[in-house]
């Protein structure tokens, strides 16, 4: 056995030599996980080291990118030149910057050296100009964990950019155009310059406060244009909006805008008519002819048979219309006569009159009306104004549950209860509600103000319509599509004038009624083929607070004679509901998804403005700068700034 195991060594002498320290270990299994976890950590650091690198890389570069967006974003919202051809400027770059720097902090997650560059874009819309800012923003970041592998910094770079973009829009504006705002922005609330007269494009004679230099009309028309070329400059070519405009006081130029159909062929004026002739003065004798045939002997007859003249072949001209009474008999070969004047007598209350002619008058080339109230042979014609929908009176409405008259989407049907054509002519005033019979010899000149009040009708070149008692402004705009020019011809036309009382309620019902997708103008607000539903908008501007004057003919007639909406014989009364009114038609035009801005100008923004308002969506202007501004910042909120994706 001992040989065996001398031959065995013999055979393999390697296993009497020293084992080196590698045969060892990997013979040795003692604490060989040790060596095997420490040999595993280096591809390990690499992949935890790099997860969270990436991680850091992330959240580092989602912070910027939000920097990057809120930059440009304020950038563009300051950004006011859209020159394409010219730099950034500096007041929106440092907006920019500002807010860049405050949304990304040097050092957080040890971040080095941030960078934010801006510059104008124009994105999809005219080359020539920038409707937006483009912006790069890059910083450094250390490795936290990959530095062992020799990677010590990333640098994350985003883009971003911002533009004024706008869905398709329908913007109505309805803009106070009395008499106040022919003064300055920074005149009292009741100033109203003098009144003078015109011709019309119609033809006919109008009234105006003539206009201060710088007057709020003048910074009303640079607003509308200002805001129309902000809208122009935020908007692509495929945008499509459209522009309406009403102009409002006590009444509104709506007449060529509605369809005959709606227009009321017979209406109830407050007016006078003739129910009878009294004897005036005392009686004379008057001979006529010596034929005894043709004499009508034992009869009274009556010249003219019907009506009045001021002459004829049977009496002078005493300046007067009249009739006369001839008892007539035979009296010495001669035929002869007692003569007894007559002259008529009116009685001034609520009385109806055919208006199919008048309301054709609008027309150029067709004939004008005769006046039913006068003798003379006078005649008018009709220049657009409308007497409202039957109403109901007081103070309290349910938007669910709104009278005809405040309805915007309002369809009338029936024949006695259509949009009535105002009749100033044939209007006139009396005292109260009640009926008034007046002898014609008691009816002074309406020149210049006196009493009684039966004096006054509301015809051009009387003290009414010359003392804004009347008012019938500017004819409304459908909303349509209108170029640049078309805005400023409007706002510049000769009709774009000041005159007369405000009555808030006026302009946001028809304001509310031309805007609406369900009404009488349904065809003009429809969303174009193919394409969502425009935003809709009313710009509402006023210079004063609601001042409703009893004595005013306007929407709703006159209200001292007419009482249709129940503040005939109470100036409160009278302002409360007109107050109601307002406010309903606001609710109303909400309701219907339209978006309420309301701007005030050189008056504050009181509780009814507000309350008309969408949330947040009020301005108050005391000068012409501060009043563009607003149309500006108006139509910015319109186009939308938004990140472009």
């Amino acid at each position: 056995m001992l040989a065996a195991l001398l031959r065995k060594i013999t055979r393999n002498p390697a296993r009497n030599a020293p084992a080196s320290f590698l045969a060892r270990l990997r013979r040795d299994r003692r604490g060989n996980t040790l060596a095997m976890m420490a040999a595993a950590m280096v591809p390990m650091i690499g992949f935890a080291g790099s997860a969270v690198d990436m991680s850091r890389l992330y959240v580092v570069k989602v912070r910027l990118q939000q920097a990057c967006d809120a930059g440009v974003l304020a950038s563009r919202k300051a950004m006011t030149d859209t020159s394409i051809s010219t730099p950034l400027e500096t007041a929106a770059s440092t907006q920019g910057q500002t807010f860049f720097s405050n949304n990304f902090r040097t050092g957080w997650f040890a971040n080095q050296t941030p960078t934010f560059t801006q510059a104008k874009a124009s994105v999809n819309t005219d080359p020539t100009v920038a409707n937006g800012v483009s912006g790069t923003a890059t910083v450094n970041v250390p490795m936290a964990m990959m530095g062992f592998f020799g990677v010590q910094t990333k640098q994350i770079r985003v883009t971003c950019q911002a533009v004024f973009d706008m869905a398709d829009t329908d913007v109505m504006f309805v803009l106070d155009t009395t008499g106040s705002m022919s003064c300055v922005p920074s005149a009292a609330l009741n100033c109203a310059n003098g009144i003078s007269s015109y011709t019309r494009s119609d033809g006919t004679t109008g009234y105006y406060n003539v206009e201060s230099s710088g007057s709020k009309l003048e910074a009303l028309r640079q607003a509308v244009i200002l805001f129309d070329s902000t809208i122009r400059s935020s908007s692509d070519p495929n945008t499509k909006y459209r522009y309406g405009f009403v102009t409002y006081s006590s009444a509104v130029n709506v007449g060529r805008l509605i369809p005959r159909q709606y227009l009321q062929s017979n209406v109830t004026y407050q007016t006078r008519r003739i129910i009878g002739d009294y004897n005036y003065g005392g009686t004379y004798y008057q001979e006529f002819s010596n034929d005894y045939n043709s004499c009508p002997r034992g009869q009274t007859v009556r010249r003219p048979v019907t009506g009045y003249a001021r002459s004829s072949q049977w009496f002078g001209d005493d300046g007067y219309y009249q009739a006369r009474n001839y008892s007539v008999y035979w009296n010495n070969g001669k035929c002869a006569a007692t003569a007894q004047p007559l002259r008529p007598l009116w009685r001034y209350g609520p009385a109806n009159w055919d208006t199919t002619v008048f309301l054709n008058s609008i027309s150029s080339g067709s004939p004008a009306a005769d006046d039913p109230t006068r003798l003379d042979g006078s005649t008018s014609r009709w220049t657009g104004c409308v007497e409202e929908l039957d109403t109901t009176t007081g103070s309290s409405f349910s938007v669910t549950s709104l009278p005809d008259d405040l309805n915007p989407d309002s369809k009338p049907t029936t024949a006695t209860n259509l949009w009535r054509p105002m009749w100033a002519d044939a209007t006139w005033q009396r005292d109260g509600t009640a009926e008034q019979d007046v002898k014609d010899d008691a009816i002074g000149g309406d020149s210049s103000w006196g009493s009684p009040s039966y004096n006054y009708s509301y015809r051009s070149g009387g003290y009414m319509s010359g003392n804004g008692f009347i008012s019938c402004g500017m004819p409304a705009q459908k909303l349509k599509v209108m170029t640049a020019q078309n805005v400023r011809d409007y706002v510049y036309d000769a009709d774009f004038k000041a005159l007369g009382g405000t009555y808030h309620d006026v302009g946001m019902i028809w304001g509310a009624r031309m805007i609406s997708q369900d009404g009488i103008f349904a065809a003009d607000t429809a969303r174009w083929p193919g394409r969502k539903d425009p935003q809709r908008t009313i710009v509402f501007m006023t210079d004063g607070n609601m001042a409703p004057n009893r004595p005013i003919y306007g929407l709703w007639g006159v209200e001292q004679n007419a009482n249709r909406t129940g503040g005939a014989t109470d100036d409160g009364t009278n302002y409360d509901n007109h107050v109601a009114r307002f406010r309903v038609v606001c609710d109303a035009a909400k309701r219907k998804g339209v978006t309420i801005y309301v701007v005030a100008l050189g008056t504050a923004i009181t509780p009814d403005l507000t309350y008309c308002a969408s949330p947040g969506q009020t301005y108050q202007a005391s000068s012409t700068q501060q009043l563009t501004d607003a149309f500006r910042n108006i139509a910015q909120r319109i186009a939308m700034l938004r990140i472009a994706s």
